[in-house]
């Protein structure tokens, strides 16, 4: 027998490439636009971007209602494009608009992400069930199969262009004063999006277009509260399943459609949780890699953090590429055929990914102080270019600090206060001869307080010309590492210095305009700064001091003397971290993104074929609901604020870890309502729906 040729791959090429150019604005947008321009934190950052998420796959579920109730997808997905455009240009104005405050960047770039993030969810849930459309089930199920695997991979392919260009054209190329262009990063998405809608356009009298049915989700709804309402109120209930209660007043049809749905919404309940890892690598990993070490010197090119993103994608296509070969063949071999199973196995590596993730975490924050119990810890800079010499009895000490050097000393408390565990001791500090803005052989008396289980900092200085003193920085200094690793500096000055002293503290890196002003550290506390190389510069003039290496997750202490005409800078350092390359992300990624293209290759096809044919739409939207209900976990997570990072990342995999579970219980339990359909197909109707031949 022979099937006659079939043109619909014309038509579904248009949205294909429509997608592509979607995918390629949508991965343009990125997190750290919210961190560098915006100045948001990163739990702000972490919070705004997955809400936005949020919103942009809540969306979907009124336009899928629309789509597949009054307008049909072709009206849906050209309206709601032209949304997502005007989206676009908001986004590139805000990054523009440098001259106005930063509260009005701030207002402009919320309804830029507004509009993109409707824009965008409108379309989700069209595209592929548009695409759907123009195959004939279940003759042409392979076909499906193939365009499933396509589109994932237009999807991919648009995020991997996007991930490594749009990273470049932010860093590489400075605009309107600063040392990123925003406005270019996300200009190009925005001629991308027009494309996109052009293209689209330009099939529209090749597509199969589909007549919405008005009344088919109200028939839905109304079968469920019919057959609740007999069931509860009903004398004699039905024996079989509880929605053969609406028979009567619902049709066959429109009781076995309901009954799929449901049964598809149930297995939907497992994806929130895989979605709140899925999304992470735009958000948290990125931060992680804020972190991170991104040069490759024999490329003479940096990794950008955001870059690394493409590692995703890149993953995908590869996967892609073997999935039909490789991939559907090697899981049959094992008995992985049905498509839950396959999800189980995506929840796997999700596991094993945000594993990997909490250990490189640890790795970077290194050490931390302990303080062993009763004891209290105590520091002492000497702000002299002179040795001065520490004595105290109370503490049996008895030592020299070095000229502008440092020195600690850990004791235990004994309690002089019955409420608190304070002990105040007093210490003799005698000045070398080196030390001539003092008679000889002066000592200095004075107390120290040490509590147990702090660190306290004294500074050694002249409050001014003819007063010495000891002066205690702030209450106890900090033991708690800044939860995203960043580093913190302080600055101790003497009266020489006034914090609004044309002193910064200025990055080495040529590309960047990162510099902090001494006022930013007054009160001598400590700040959160970037990673990077720094050099001091005292009224546009470099101070001739080795150049400064911060790393991730480390506290300094950096003491400025001034002596004669001469500026005295050293750095000291405590708890250091570790700044390791950004590929050791590679594990996590690589784990995370086999399970991404599996799951959203799996879930796009599953969604389709259990879907009841007039609810297709509406099935995808519920399906990409779970998606955004994942990013409000993360959102809800964020908000807790763990203190360590790590700690968060082995949440996630715990939560990941149950959801597995759900979901190896789903593939046992669950019955697709299409392996009757698919079990009665004869290998002769295989053999010609493999000789369909497409142009």
């Amino acid at each position: 027998m022979y099937i006659q040729k079939k043109k619909y791959l014309k038509s579904t090429w248009y949205i294909l490439v429509n997608e592509f150019c979607e995918r390629f604005t949508y991965y343009g947008l990125k997190i750290m636009y919210l961190t560098r321009i915006l100045k948001f934190n990163g739990d702000e950052s972490t919070i705004i971007y997955h809400s936005f998420i949020f919103l942009s796959y809540f969306v979907p579920l009124p336009c899928a209602i629309l789509a597949d109730s009054y307008w049909g997808k072709f009206k849906t997905i050209t309206c709601l494009s032209s949304i997502y455009v005007v989206g676009c240009i908001v986004l590139t104005g805000a990054s523009i608009a440098n001259k106005f405050g930063l509260d009005v960047q701030r207002v402009l770039a919320f309804l830029g992400l507004f509009s993109i993030s409707v824009g965008t969810g409108g379309v989700k849930p069209c595209n592929f069930a548009f695409g759907g459309d123009q195959f004939q089930l279940p003759q042409q199920e392979k076909h499906l199969q193939h365009f499933a695997t396509k589109f994932t991979l237009a999807v991919y392919t648009g995020s991997l262009i996007s991930t490594f260009l749009m990273p470049e054209l932010r860093h590489s190329i400075h605009c309107f004063g600063r040392d990123t262009c925003f406005p270019l990063a996300f200009g190009v998405p925005t001629i991308m999006m027009l494309i996109a809608i052009a293209i689209f356009v330009a099939g529209k009298n090749t597509y199969v277009r589909k007549k919405p049915e008005n009344n088919v989700l109200t028939r839905t709804f109304g079968c469920i509260f019919y057959a609740l309402r007999a069931k509860f109120t009903s004398s004699v209930p039905c024996k079989t399943h509880w929605l053969d209660n609406a028979k009567g007043k619902y049709t066959e049809s429109e009781i076995s459609d309901t009954r799929s749905v449901l049964s598809v919404i149930c297995v939907f309940t497992a994806y929130p949780v895989f979605w709140s890892l899925f999304e992470q690598p735009g958000s948290r990993w990125t931060l992680q890699a804020l972190l991170m070490n991104g040069r490759v010197d024999f490329l003479n090119w940096t990794i950008k953090p955001d870059q690394i993103q493409m590692l995703v994608p890149l993953f995908g296509v590869i996967v892609l590429v073997l999935f039909d070969a490789v991939l559907y063949p090697m899981f049959a071999a094992i008995g992985l055929r049905k498509p839950l199973q396959k999800l189980t196995l995506c929840g796997a590596l999700a596991v094993i990914a945000f594993v990997f993730a909490a250990l490189l975490q640890f790795k970077i924050a290194g050490n931390t102080t302990e303080i062993p119990s009763g004891e209290g810890r105590l520091y002492i800079y000497n702000g002299f270019d002179c040795p001065v010499f520490v004595q105290s009895k109370s503490l049996q000490l008895q030592n020299q600090i070095g000229p502008l050097e440092m020195f600690n000393v850990s004791h235990a408390v004994v309690s002089q206060n019955s409420s608190e565990d304070v002990m105040v001791v007093g210490i003799t500090l005698r000045f070398g001869p080196k030390c001539n803005f003092v008679l000889d052989n002066y000592e200095f008396h004075t107390t120290i307080t040490i509590i147990e289980g702090k660190e306290i900092s004294y500074h050694l200085a002249r409050l001014n010309a003819n007063t010495i003193a000891l002066n205690r920085i702030g209450i106890h200094d900090s033991l708690v590492k800044e939860k995203f690793g960043n580093p913190n500096l302080r600055v101790l000055v003497d009266h020489t210095f006034d914090y609004d002293d044309n002193i910064t503290l200025t990055c080495a890196d040529h590309n960047s305009f990162t510099s902090y002003p001494l006022s930013v550290f007054r009160g001598m506390h400590f700040n959160a700064i970037k990673v990077g190389k720094y050099n001091v510069f005292y009224n546009g003039k470099m101070v001739p001091t080795p150049t400064m290496d911060i790393i991730p997750a480390t506290f300094y202490t950096l003491t400025l003397q001034r002596n004669g005409d001469k500026m005295d800078v050293r750095l000291f350092t405590k708890d250091e971290g570790n700044y390791i390359h950004i590929l050791w992300q590679l594990p996590q990624y690589l784990c995370m993104s086999i399970a991404d293209i599996i799951f959203m290759v799996t879930i796009i096809k599953f969604s389709f074929t259990e879907a009841p044919i007039s609810m297709k739409s509406f099935i995808a939207a519920i399906s990409m609901l779970t998606l955004a209900l994942g990013n409000l976990l993360v959102v809800i997570i964020s908000t807790i604020s763990f203190k360590n990072q790590a700690h968060e990342f082995l949440l996630y995999s715990g939560l990941m870890f149950a959801d597995t579970l759900l979901l190896g219980y789903f593939s046992v339990v669950y019955r697709s309502k299409n392996t009757d359909k698919t079990d009665s197909m004869t290998l002769n109707e295989h053999e010609m729906e493999e000789t369909t031949v497409s142009d």
